[in-house]
């Protein structure tokens, strides 16, 4: 049951992404991306978006908040239009990334810009030589095709830069133009839909001040106790040679879904959907459920 619904936490986003999805295309994306001392990074999406026919359920941009056990962190997020579209914002976070939801509810219809300015925290890797930082200004989730997109890198000092374009995985290289020392800019034509741009930046070791990723427990963060946890429940069951007692058995039920649910809202409470994992409290409460589930099925024996 546990794994069922975890699989249908993780479906959600594409079953509801594309009932969310507006079409048309995009003929224009510019970014500029400006890495800063202290490892926080500014970031300024404009780009035209052109409506096919007329919606009113919202433009979803998605950015992502955790790679890995990597954790990455948002703030200070304003739109603006300079065509007068609507944009009221709506955030939420799901799994591994959170949704941007941009002008819900009002009609709308025709071509339109936008501007999104925003800051990305925890986004650069330290490393012994060079500190990197690793993003996807212009993530595959846009569900529409992209005529003309444009990434700027801006840094306080020289760095070594990358980027390649199409679905993930993909090995096209992005056009490069160097905008000056501490300045690049990639562009790519002709992104389908699926299809974004990921860019990389390496500058020189302590130009950036320290850096201090956040990480987050992995998803399967179980140890060996917990396992045991799980597989006692088979032998205890077998122990017992008659009917287990029915408040036993309630108890036992009781309990695993408890420790099951706890896990679970503590773990969603701290960080999202994002961070919930497999540990040992989730095992032993599994353990539990199983130890109450078989002891409530065991036949009694019959004597004589």
């Amino acid at each position: 049951m546990t794994f069922c619904a975890l699989l249908m936490l993780a479906l959600l986003p594409f079953l509801l992404g594309g009932a969310h999805a507006p079409g048309g295309s995009v003929p224009s994306y510019d970014a500029v991306v400006t890495v800063r001392e202290g490892g926080t990074v500014h970031v300024r999406e404009a780009f035209t978006f052109d409506y096919l026919g007329t919606h009113d359920h919202g433009l979803v941009r998605g950015v992502r908040r955790r790679d890995g056990d990597r954790l990455y962190r948002m703030r200070g997020l304003t739109v603006a239009s300079t065509t007068g579209a609507p944009v009221g914002v709506e955030t939420a976070d799901f799994l591994h990334r959170r949704s941007i939801v941009i002008g819900a509810g009002r009609p709308v219809s025709g071509r339109h810009s936008y501007v999104l300015s925003y800051e990305l925290l925890d986004v650069l890797t330290p490393g012994a030589e060079r500190d990197e930082l690793v993003w996807e200004p212009l993530d595959p989730g846009w569900p529409v095709p992209v005529e003309k997109a444009s990434v700027r890198i801006e840094g306080p000092a020289s760095f070594t830069s990358g980027c390649l374009a199409g679905a993930p995985g993909a090995i096209t290289h992005c056009g490069r133009w160097q905008a000056g020392p501490t300045a690049v800019e990639f562009r790519q034509d002709g992104l389908r839909p699926h299809e974004g741009m990921k860019v990389r930046a390496a500058f020189p070791r302590g130009v950036l001040g320290p850096l201090t990723p956040r990480y987050a427990p992995s998803h399967l963060a179980f140890t060996p106790w917990g396992w045991m946890a799980l597989l006692l429940a088979f032998p205890l069951v077998l122990v017992a040679r008659y009917r287990t007692p029915g408040w036993l058995r309630r108890g036992l039920l009781a309990a695993g879904a408890c420790v099951v649910l706890w896990d679970l809202l503590a773990e969603t409470a701290s960080g999202g959907f994002g961070l919930l994992s497999v540990g040992d409290p989730l095992l032993g409460g599994a353990g539990l459920l199983i130890l109450g589930g078989l002891a409530a099925r065991r036949p009694a024996l019959r004597r004589g």
